[in-house]
């Protein structure tokens, strides 16, 4: 039941810049078929959530915890450098494409996405994949909420990114914790 906390945690932390939320709000805003498009979204990170979870707990089973605290601290890191990564908006014509071309692209631009690291990760150290993987979906559809429901010019509030870099900050302070703690250097780790 820890990895259901630890995921919603670490995947809303992971998450609170936005990038997801403002995206998809700004699909839905010029889109005529809004609840597909969420059905479609919800589905891809679903997807790639439960063959991150399944990796995960797989490799629970082959790797020592060190190693395993190791690869969470590695995710968090990365998700670090997400969050503080500055990103331009790429320009999509996701927004006139038919459903089955745009469930095909969501599936793949999410794969590998910072969640679904961590998701993976996460399932390696305690072996509940199915947990992890709910505790990310519940923590990405959080921190999503905002951007959902202020637009995606919420981004660009002076709030937004204050919460971006204290998010930032506990992610890093949290992958130094669990680093120090998978090489005995203090106790405990993830």
């Amino acid at each position: 039941m820890d990895a259901i906390m630890l995921a919603l945690v670490a995947v809303a932390l992971a998450n609170a810049d936005g990038r997801t939320g403002a995206s998809l709000s700004n699909l839905l805003s010029v889109r005529s078929d809004r609840r597909v498009v969420v059905v479609i979204t919800f589905a891809a990170f679903i997807l790639n959530a439960v063959v991150a979870a399944v990796l995960g707990s797989v490799a629970n089973r082959m790797i020592g915890q060190g190693v395993a605290a190791l690869l969470v601290a590695f995710a968090m890191l990365s998700a670090v450098v997400a969050l503080l990564w500055r990103d331009r908006a790429v320009p999509s014509d996701a927004d006139q494409a038919p459903p089955a071309l745009l469930a095909g692209r969501m599936l793949v631009t999410q794969f590998g996405d910072r969640s679904h690291f961590l998701i993976g990760a996460l399932a390696a150290t305690s072996g509940a994949g199915v947990w992890a993987a709910a505790g990310g979906l519940v923590g990405w559809t959080i921190a999503m909420l905002p951007f959902l429901a202020f637009g995606p010019a919420l981004r660009e509030k002076r709030a937004a990114r204050i919460v971006r870099g204290a998010s930032a900050a506990v992610l890093l302070i949290w992958a130094l914790r669990t680093a120090l703690g998978a090489f005995g250097l203090i106790g405990g780790s993830a």
